[in-house]
Order: C-alpha cells, then sequence, then structure tokens
C-alpha cells in the first residue's frame, strides 16, 4: 500500500476516534417549554401554541411538556362530553411531547382517564405508582426525547399525602399503588447512562422539588407543579436548576440548554407572562371558541347583590347552601375545594363549576362532639388553623405558649360549647368524607346528589342572592 494512503487511512480514523469519543465541539441548543396546573385552562392556548411554534421554526429542537393537573377547574372542559377531551384535543394541536400524572388527572376516575390517555399523542408519564391492580394501564416512569444526537429524559413524579395517596377522591384510585416520590426518584439514577441530560418532570410541590435536588444532584433540571410556585427567577439547587410556572397557563416556562459535544455547557430558564405574547394561533384560538360556547353552562341563574371577596365568605355561602339542604346542623367545606377565590354579579351555571369542580358528593352523617373534633383537627393546616369553612356555629382553637394545639371548641349559633352525649347532623363532600382521617362511628351517607347541584339549585330557587356573607370570623386562634 501507498504509504500516503496509509497515512490518510490513519488520519481519518484517528479523527473518527477524536469525534465519537465525545471530543466534537459542535453546539446544540434545546429549547423546553412548559407549563403546569393548568387546571383545563383553554384561553391561553393560541397564544402558547403561537409561542411555540414561532420557536420551532427558529430553532431546531423545541419540545413542550407538561408537570401535570391538566383536568380540573374549567366546566367547558370538566363536563363536556367526554370529560376532558377538550384539553387533549389542544394539547394535541399545540404540540405536547409528555405530561406527568398529576393528582387532579385523577379526578374523572380511572376509566375516563385511561380514554384521556389513549387520545393523547403524547405520553403520560409517573415513576411512584404500580397499576397492576386496577383497569389503568401502566403508565411508562419516563420518557426520553431526541434532539439531533442527544437523548433527553424526563422522570414523572407525583405528590401524595397523608394516606399515601395523591389528593384527589379516594374512590377515584382503587386499586392503584403509591410510593413516596423523592425516594423513588433514586431508583433512577440510571438514566444518567442513559441521557445526555435527566430532568425531573415532577408534581410533588416546589419545596420537595428542592429537597430531591439537595439529595440527587444528577438532575439536570427539576420542572415543578402542584404548590403553583411561580419562579420568576428560576435558582440552582445544589447545581440543580428548579423551576416551576405558577398555575392555569398565566405563565409559561422556557428552559434553554446548551451542549458542547456530549456535554451540558449551560442551562437557564426564564418565565413568559401569557398575556404578554404578542401572537395568537388563529386555528387554535377558533377551536377554543367553540368549546367556550356552551349554552348550558353559559346560562344565568342569578345575580349576587354583593360580591363574594374571598374564600372565607364563598365557603361560607357554600356551607349555608349546604345546611339549608338538609336541614343539617353543621355543614363543611374544605378550603381546597373552592377554586376560584372571588365571584360577583350575574351567576352563570360554569360560575359553580368553576369553584366547584370535581364532582363530590354531598354527605350526611352523625358525629358526635368528640368526633367534631377530631375531624376539625384533621383539618389543621401547617399554621394550627383549620383548613375547612363551617356553617352553624363557630370553631376556636387553643394554641399552647409553644404554638401547639392544645384544645379544639365548636360552639352552636347560640355561642353555647356542643354538648359532649349529642349527636349533631352535619353535611361534607364526599371527599372531605373520604379523605380526612378521623375515627367516627358514621361512615356517612351519600345524598344522592354532587355539591355543585346543590349550590346551582339553591341559587335558582333565590336568584336575587342579597345575603351578605362577610359576617364576623367562624374560625378563630386563642
Amino acid at each position: 500500500m501507498n504509504v500516503n494512503i496509509y497515512r490518510k487511512i490513519i488520519l481519518l480514523l484517528v479523527a473518527g476516534i477524536f469525534i465519537f469519543s465525545g471530543c466534537d465541539e459542535r453546539e446544540t441548543r434545546v429549547v423546553i417549554f412548559h407549563t403546569n396546573d393548568s387546571h383545563s385552562q383553554l384561553d391561553h392556548f393560541p397564544a402558547l401554541a403561537w409561542l411555540v411554534n414561532n420557536e420551532r421554526e427558529k430553532e431546531e429542537h423545541v419540545f413542550l411538556v407538561s408537570a401535570g393537573d391538566i383536568f380540573s377547574g374549567n366546566p367547558m372542559v370538566d363536563y363536556y362530553d367526554p370529560k376532558g377531551y377538550p384539553k387533549i384535543d389542544l394539547m394535541n394541536r399545540a404540540g405536547y411531547n409528555v405530561n406527568t400524572l398529576g393528582n387532579h388527572e385523577f379526578d374523572y376516575g380511572l376509566e375516563v382517564l385511561a380514554d384521556r390517555m389513549e387520545q393523547a399523542d403524547f405520553p403520560f408519564i409517573l415513576a411512584n405508582l404500580n397499576t397492576a391492580g386496577s383497569s389503568l394501564a401502566q403508565p411508562d416512569a419516563f420518557a426520553i426525547l431526541r434532539a439531533g444526537r442527544h437523548r433527553i429524559a424526563f422522570l414523572g413524579l407525583v405528590q401524595l399525602n397523608s394516606q399515601g395517596i395523591p389528593s384527589a377522591h379516594p374512590d377515584n384510585m382503587t386499586g392503584i399503588e403509591f410510593f413516596p416520590p423523592v425516594e423513588t426518584a433514586g431508583e433512577y439514577e440510571y438514566l444518567t447512562a442513559r441521557a445526555d441530560a435527566v430532568i425531573g418532570l415532577t408534581h410533588h410541590g416546589f419545596v420537595s422539588d428542592t429537597i430531591m435536588a439537595s439529595r440527587y444532584p444528577w438532575f439536570d433540571v427539576i420542572i415543578g407543579g402542584h404548590s403553583h410556585t411561580l419562579t420568576l427567577e428560576p435558582e440552582e439547587y445544589n447545581g440543580v436548576l428548579v423551576t416551576q410556572a405558577g398555575s392555569n397557563m398565566q405563565y409559561i416556562g422556557k428552559v434553554t440548554l446548551v451542549f458542547r459535544g456530549r456535554e451540558l455547557v449551560e442551562k437557564s430558564a426564564v418565565m413568559i407572562r401569557t398575556s404578554g405574547i404578542e401572537g395568537a394561533d388563529p386555528e387554535i384560538a377558533a377551536l377554543v371558541e367553540m368549546y367556550n360556547d356552551n349554552p348550558a353552562l353559559n346560562r344565568v341563574i342569578g345575580r349576587l347583590a354583593e360580591p363574594l371577596k374571598n374564600k372565607d365568605e364563598l365557603g361560607i355561602f357554600i356551607t349555608e347552601t349546604y345546611r339549608k339542604y338538609g336541614n343539617f346542623d353543621f355543614a363543611f367545606q374544605n378550603y381546597g375545594g373552592i377554586r376560584v377565590n372571588s365571584m360577583k354579579g350575574d351567576v352563570r351555571v360554569r360560575d359553580i363549576f368553576r369553584m366547584d369542580p370535581f364532582g363530590n358528593e354531598l354527605v350526611g352523617m352523625d358525629l358526635s362532639y368528640p368526633e367534631l373534633k377530631r375531624l376539625i383537627g384533621n383539618s389543621l393546616s401547617s399554621r394550627n388553623s383549620p383548613s375547612v369553612q363551617i356553617a352553624g356555629g363557630t370553631i376556636e382553637v387553643h394554641l399552647a405558649a409553644d404554638r401547639t394545639v392544645s384544645d379544639v371548641k365548636i360552639f352552636d349559633l347560640s355561642g353555647l360549647e356542643l354538648a359532649a352525649e349529642r349527636k349533631y347532623s352535619v353535611a361534607m363532600p364526599s371527599y372531605m368524607a373520604s379523605a380526612f382521617d378521623f375515627e367516627r362511628e358514621d361512615q356517612g351517607t351519600g345524598m344522592g346528589i354532587i355539591t355543585a347541584a346543590v349550590l346551582i339549585e339553591h341559587i335558582e330557587k333565590n336568584p336575587d342572592i342579597g345575603i351578605t356573607y362577610s359576617t364576623r370570623s367562624r374560625i378563630v386562634q386563642n
């Protein structure tokens, strides 16, 4: 063989080894748009689709991902037939690449969830569950998306409450086993060998994301949800970039990864206010208008003489309506089940379903005073304040010198403390009856009507809602 040819062959082989050993200095940019806790929001889709499509015209590698809770919060989606379909349709058209299962993905029940997952052009992922005992197919723990020669892994995780399940109605998760999310994440370190970047696509809250970052620095980025945290200036924790885009698609998150050769050399994140996006996709806008045009849900059923300005006033209105419905002694509503912060003027059917989107049945039960105390004790927040509103009386939480709870007392409308030997009739949503783990004899009886329907029926009978609910506080700490 000619010596010169031989040398050329050797040089080519060396060059090939140099390139494929990771020394190639070519730069690759990957853009990841993300949303979380959109809660059946439709109105921002035209702007989102325009933003993402515009970026895809400029950049070669652009992804769109969701960190969970795509359902529950908008009756145009939650009461569409079939439930949830408009959200899947618009997510398909906007080009979503992956969604992590959030707690509210289970609100429609497993059969409906399975149908929506089947219709999606993108995978639903979750690592910390086992669906073997249910009708729901086991989702993949992670998804790996390709950006040219690069592989980006997304690992899905969801929060668990004190009962060891996501915060949704327990009856909607029968047969599913869940595992602690942060601990489960540790089982997937092997993804670092399968991908050039590993991203946690989580739905367990910002604090849990930072804990996960401190424990597992092999994550490159964590895109979170559940706590509705808006990280206007995303930061790194233990070298892991942690970001979350608030809720209801008011902001769109944008993460940019820069690779040089196989190495991730730069990562950054910004928030984009949706109302400031200059364009709108006309096809998506027409679909949103179609889905929003529902005469049954747009029907005016009453008018508020004065606005209900906050969740306390809304909660009082709700619980008073429950109490009157069955002439109960007391009624309760958990604040987490109230999904708007105020209401005023004309009240439409859709307004009630936005406020109360979960389809909970009204449940009645007879409870003793000690059982009612346990109910209130189970509802205490981290600030030792009850996370429920009451009708029929008031609640006093007594704190010791160290700010721990020493006692809970309940008083009737006349100001008398309840009698220990009596049973009291109590109404509450079925979520509270199932998810609030307090010891009691009576497990409750369904009234055969969902709570939203109770409210609609009451307003239709009393369309001029003139009662002022901004009364003195019904919950006090001493």
